[in-house]
């Protein structure tokens, strides 16, 4: 038996793994679609479970709750801000972080955007101390009407991603608007 019989070199594996890999990469990204659109779906999933549970703790431990916001400056030149958020509860009169829920951040080229009682809140690095964009209080209200918009950043994009909507009113009632309407659609689908 010659040598050529006994099996594959070690280049001819390399080369066949090379081009199955090329082949599952063009694959995965014309089905795949936008990665980072798919991103804001799930960030927007982990909002809003993590507000539900904010809000469920507020009424059954007699706390307020709120979300603090921040944008944090890009690292470096390639990079973008990234906007971060954390839930606090109030104890011994200051607010402190929910251990269970540390701060999270979202992907670089997702944005958050609030409108606060119809008015559009703005990050201000310049303040020492920023204030809760909403709150849960022990009764199960909230802190007024909030209207939160995630979504892609226009310059990451392509344009066909769909903004991710939450509706909290007065009442501490928080809706994912977008997900109602998918549910929705899918009932009529029937």
């Amino acid at each position: 038996m010659s040598r050529r019989e006994q099996g594959f070199t070690l280049i001819e594996i390399i080369f066949v793994v090379f081009i199955i890999g090329m082949a599952v990469s063009v694959i995965s990204i014309s089905v795949g679609g936008n990665a980072l659109a798919e991103r804001s779906k799930k960030e927007a999933e982990t909002f809003l479970l993590q507000a539900g549970y904010v809000a469920e703790q507020s009424v059954l431990k007699g706390e307020t709750h709120g979300l603090f916001v921040e944008l944090r400056p890009p690292q470096d030149i390639d990079a973008l801000a990234q906007w971060c958020y954390q839930w606090q509860r109030v104890r011994d009169s200051q607010w402190q972080a929910v251990p269970e829920l540390p701060q999270h951040c979202l992907d670089e080229g997702l944005v958050l955007e609030f409108y606060i009682d119809e008015e559009l809140w703005e990050y201000d690095p310049e303040l020492e101390y920023q204030e809760p964009v909403l709150g849960f209080f022990p009764s199960g209200d909230a802190s007024g009407v909030v209207e939160i918009s995630l979504f892609v950043d226009q310059l990451q994009g392509d344009g066909d991603e769909e903004t991710q909507r939450f509706e909290l009113d007065i009442s501490g009632e928080l809706r994912w608007i977008n997900e109602e309407k998918r549910l929705e659609e899918e009932s009529r689908g029937r």
